[in-house]
């Protein structure tokens, strides 16, 4: 079997902006006077990324001769046209032509296109991750597998998931969306957002969530990245009176001292690397154990084959991964959920619970996540199919 054609094709749709703690400014009540006020402008200064309004994202699709089609995404919230050259213009030269049974390979080919350039995180890795995905799915397909067997079988055989991007612009709205997720979704954990007030507003809020939830569900805490270490801890030491589970991105990427600090001090899980794109910016973490629990995004960090390996490793530090999920189409998900069933040390998988309408609603079975477990899809290779009607309402014509 060979590679025929590989083609990118963005998708893109409008969505109502839901308000959350983190994206917005939070409007809560006036916080307690008598403890000591924590202020910091670090976030205002360094919290600058792109949230777009609507959600798009660049898919791949593998043709071979045998007539299998294979199917993949590439993470792309923001300029998913700088994804699509990747592959059209230079993935699509490396694998063309190629046995698509052969992903290893195939991946270190793509990787070692650009890496002497300097292009081996970012736009390129995302490219390589939709190029990955699908050939896994191609693997799936031409064998009449699920991807999750071919990767060595299922230590589980639901996936647990966590409510992300907890709505609401005052305390008493996510307060009462994180009851639905609890009593409607059956949902046991839960996060939100932080980033954009002050550490008194901040602390004020995640208290109201986990004083209404804490019997309940676990609470996750994410600040983007928006921190300083010595706020950072600060705000650690609180959170850490309120039980929350984890606290995700606390700090920029960039700054691994910081998060050793974070990991010495504090006792609460410190939880991280959505934004690292290999293996190799997992390692220094690992090894000089910065982080409790990491955060590989499959779209984002090299694919199925690549997150394998980080897990792999994380594994042998018995450090656990929990599959990051951002906006995306339903092949994000699926992908997802393989590689958690067939990885050991996997923790919990992030549900975006805001409306995407790039989601099910493209597909002829949707992925179903019920009482807060995902279930893994069991058709050959991801096992999801498109109902190509409805997604021809949301591709991007790009002629």
């Amino acid at each position: 079997m060979k590679i025929t054609d590989v083609k990118a094709t963005i998708i893109h749709a409008s969505r109502s902006y839901v308000a959350s703690a983190g994206l917005e400014t939070p409007v809560p009540k006036k916080a307690p006077t008598e403890s000591r006020v924590l202020t910091s402008d670090y976030a205002s200064r360094r919290h600058i990324c792109i949230y777009p309004q609507g959600v798009q994202t660049t898919l791949v699709q593998i043709s071979t001769d045998e007539g299998i089609t294979g199917i993949g995404e590439s993470h792309a919230p923001i300029a998913p046209q700088v994804s699509k050259a990747i592959i059209d213009g230079i993935l699509a030269d490396v694998i063309v032509g190629q046995d698509p049974l052969e992903i290893d390979v195939l991946w270190e080919k793509m990787y070692s296109t650009m890496r002497l350039r300097g292009h081996s995180t970012g736009f390129m890795t995302e490219a390589i991750s939709g190029v990955d995905i699908a050939l896994w799915d191609t693997f799936g397909k031409a064998t009449n597998l699920p991807v999750y067997k071919l990767l060595g079988g299922a230590f589980r055989d639901k996936i647990k998931a966590y409510a992300s991007g907890l709505p609401g612009a005052t305390s008493e709205q996510r307060i009462e969306n994180a009851k639905k997720f609890i009593h409607e979704r059956g949902f046991t954990a839960i996060k939100m957002s932080i980033g954009r007030g002050s550490l008194e507003e901040e602390i004020y809020n995640i208290a109201a969530v986990s004083d209404a939830v804490s019997d309940e569900a676990y609470l996750l805490v994410d600040a983007h990245g928006a921190y300083d270490a010595y706020t950072a801890i600060n705000l650690g030491r609180e959170l850490e009176k309120l039980h929350v589970y984890w606290l995700e991105d606390a700090l920029p990427p960039e700054d691994d001292m910081g998060y050793k600090m974070l990991s010495d001090t504090l006792d609460l899980a410190i939880a991280a690397g959505e934004t690292e794109c290999n293996r190799y910016q997992f390692r220094d973490r690992l090894n000089s154990r910065a982080i409790d629990i990491i955060l590989p995004d499959i779209c984002r960090a090299g694919g199925i084959s690549e997150c394998r390996k980080i897990a792999m490793f994380a594994d042998s530090y018995n450090i656990p991964w929990a599959a990051h999920v951002s906006m995306g189409s339903p092949v994000h998900i699926a992908a997802s959920l393989h590689l958690a069933a067939a990885t050991p040390n996997f923790l919990i998988c992030e549900c975006p619970s805001g409306e995407n309408p790039i989601g099910n609603n493209l597909l002829k079975e949707p992925i179903v996540c019920e009482d807060g477990y995902f279930e893994i899809p069991q058709g050959p290779g991801l096992g999801v199919e498109f109902d190509e009607e409805e997604l021809d309402k949301v591709i991007v014509d790009d002629s």
